[in-house]
């Protein structure tokens, strides 16, 4: 890391010296082992000081860490169904699905670590869990046929489970499992990508159709 070169140097400088200060002093040089006691401390506050920025920087660094998480994008076949291609970073080719509304909206499951464990390099855990389609209007919610897509057939060692375990939360590293989703408008040609942060996920538009489309969506 940036940081940790500047705050290792200036530690040892300073400490060198406030030791060598204190060395003079046994030795009765008041003058010269004031200024080096002096100097080395100076140096160690300013090696100290590069350590907080650093540790500051990658608290923040972390805390706000992205990962893409899926892209979807939509093809209208006629009123109110549409194709969706979604691709994740886990996957080859993306797959292609039928929707049936007027908005798409994607689940998942999150896993989130306490700060400390965050900043030690833990990301939080997620698992998309499904995909569907929204109808606006609440008749249309309750009557038309809905679309609906599990996306974790195959989990493998599933951490959602495990984190309910009482065994593992004595561990403590667990801040809190929650499930989350995002939805937007289906638009022909629009595409989207969707980011997992922290604290669960999030949408971008993937281009000016689904810019405009986020626009003008009430």
């Amino acid at each position: 890391m940036s940081f940790l070169l500047p705050t290792l140097v200036f530690g040892f400088l300073g400490g060198w010296l406030t030791l060598s200060g204190l060395g003079r002093f046994v030795k009765l040089k008041a003058v010269s082992g004031s200024v080096r006691t002096l100097s080395g401390g100076l140096i160690a506050a300013l090696g100290a000081g590069s350590a907080l920025l650093g540790f500051n920087f990658v608290t923040y660094q972390r805390l706000t860490a992205e990962r893409p998480a899926a892209t979807i994008s939509f093809t209208q076949d006629s009123n109110q169904k549409f194709t969706a291609s979604l691709a994740t970073p886990d996957t080859d080719d993306p797959r292609s699905l039928s929707i049936n509304g007027d908005e798409w909206r994607l689940d998942a499951r999150f896993i989130k670590w306490h700060p400390m464990a965050n900043i030690g390099g833990l990301d939080s855990h997620y698992r998309l869990d499904r995909l569907t389609g929204r109808f606006s209007d609440t008749d249309q919610e309750i009557n038309e046929a809905r679309s609906v897509y599990g996306l974790s057939e195959n989990p493998g060692l599933d951490l959602w489970k495990l984190a309910q375990d009482k065994r593992f939360a004595r561990l403590k590293a667990l801040d809190a499992y929650f499930g989350n989703s995002v939805y937007a408008p289906m638009v022909d040609g629009a595409e989207f990508e969707v980011y997992a942060t922290q604290n669960g996920l999030i949408i971008r538009p993937g281009n000016e159709t689904a810019q405009n489309a986020l626009s003008v969506w009430e």
